[in-house]
């Protein structure tokens, strides 16, 4: 559920009519104040025939002629058509507010790309409230879903998108990772009978996040989060691959790759479409969002996604943002890249993690989406330089022989 807070501002234009005060039928309403622009229209809606007393008193506006019968406005029909009004009036507003929630785009032929809003979900894990991008692949034999987003509203948001445009059997779920945003809408295709397919890391960890979860229901302030996630079915991967699986779907290749690759405990997946040019990065690469960092080693991972850069592709599709091209997966690469510049520099001046983070605000230098994560991947970059530095001193100051110690 999403909560939207609409204030409507009603402009009304001063005119040189009078200001006609009008007061209901009974004498104890509120007053309204009639700003008429138009007497003749007023006159001719106030003076429809009607048993009730008149409520403008006589002669304040100048009569107008009668209208034909047929064109009379009875103070009952009208009644009827504002009520009308009224009660499709929320339909249409909740039908307008949620074609704005998400953008479906066909990047190539067959090859989608589910784009949601920057929207902060109230039904989801405080954890991951916002949707992550997610993709699908039409064949004739199946559909190939790429992460399912936060939830399984959105999931199912996904999975009618998909329905649109195809009713052949979705056949394979792929998890990039274990991160919230893009496999708490697995269980929404477990009905669809599909195969969900991750790297064996990524398994592991949405295991462990879904024992960690029934444990965080039932300490606390559980009851807060039983709300949020009413419903929710945590479901993990049923089937794993090592560095590298390709599937042949419809005469369609689909590669997965972990993510670096030939790393043994790489959670991070690569979803490569070689006949489109399409490669899903998830949470590798993020299009004016700020990164969620996690456990990954941010040198690796700029140097993973100086690799990609070189491959042949045409679409990069990022865990959260829209679509881009090399150049917007430059300018991420980038931006980690001086990240880790600036805070080196800073930790060899000595500077602490406060210090850092008052010389970086990094909300204000970058506008960009989820400013809430630029505290948490500037003092991951942080642990691991600082870490990365004392462990240099020491090996520097193990191998450096003691000049008092004798032969």
């Amino acid at each position: 559920m999403w909560i939207f807070e609409d204030s409507q501002k009603l402009r009304v234009e001063k005119s040189n009519a009078a200001e006609v005060k009008i007061q209901d039928a009974g004498g104890a309403g509120a007053r309204a104040l009639l700003l008429a622009r138009h007497p003749r229209a007023l006159s001719f809606f106030w003076n429809s025939p009607s048993p009730a007393t008149p409520l403008l008193p006589p002669g304040f506006l100048r009569p107008a002629p009668d209208p034909p019968q047929a064109g009379r406005l009875t103070p009952i029909l009208a009644f009827c058509l504002l009520l009308t009004v009224y009660c499709f009036l929320p339909t249409a507003c909740s039908l307008f507010a949620a074609s704005g929630l998400y953008e479906v785009r066909e990047v190539k032929p067959n090859v989608f790309v589910w784009i949601p809003d920057d929207v902060i979900d109230q039904e989801a894990d405080p954890q991951f409230t916002r949707a992550g991008t997610a993709g699908f692949v039409l064949t004739p034999e199946g559909v190939v879903v790429v992460d399912t987003a936060n939830n399984p509203f959105h999931a199912r948001e996904l999975l009618y998108e998909i329905r649109r445009r195809t009713e052949t059997p979705v056949r394979y779920v792929i998890n990039t990772s274990s991160a919230g945003e893009q496999m708490l809408g697995n269980e929404v295709f477990v009905d669809q009978q599909a195969t969900l397919i991750s790297t064996s890391a990524a398994q592991a960890a949405m295991r462990q996040y879904r024992q960690d979860l029934a444990r965080r229901l039932e300490e606390g302030e559980g009851w807060r989060l039983q709300a949020r996630m009413r419903g929710f079915h945590v479901t993990p991967t049923t089937q794993t691959f090592e560095d590298e699986r390709t599937l042949r779907l419809g005469g369609q290749e689909i590669r997965l790759m972990s993510l670096p690759r030939q790393e043994p405990s790489a959670e991070d997946a690569a979803v490569y479409v070689p006949g489109a040019k399409v490669l899903f990065l998830g949470e590798l690469y993020q299009n004016q969002y700020f990164p969620r960092t996690g456990s990954r080693d941010v040198r690796r991972w700029i140097e993973t996604l100086r690799q990609v850069e070189a491959w042949d592709v045409d679409t990069y599709v990022p865990g959260h943002g829209a679509p881009g091209g090399k150049r917007e997966l430059a300018e991420f690469r980038g931006f980690l890249e001086w990240l880790v510049a600036q805070v080196e520099t800073r930790i060899k001046q000595g500077k602490s993690l406060v210090q850092v983070k008052k010389d970086l605000q990094l909300p204000e230098m970058f506008h960009w989406h989820a400013p809430e994560r630029a505290a948490e991947a500037l003092e991951a970059v942080f642990g691991q330089l600082a870490t990365a530095q004392r462990e240099s001193v020491s090996r520097r100051t193990a191998q450096t022989p003691d000049p008092c110690r004798s032969n």
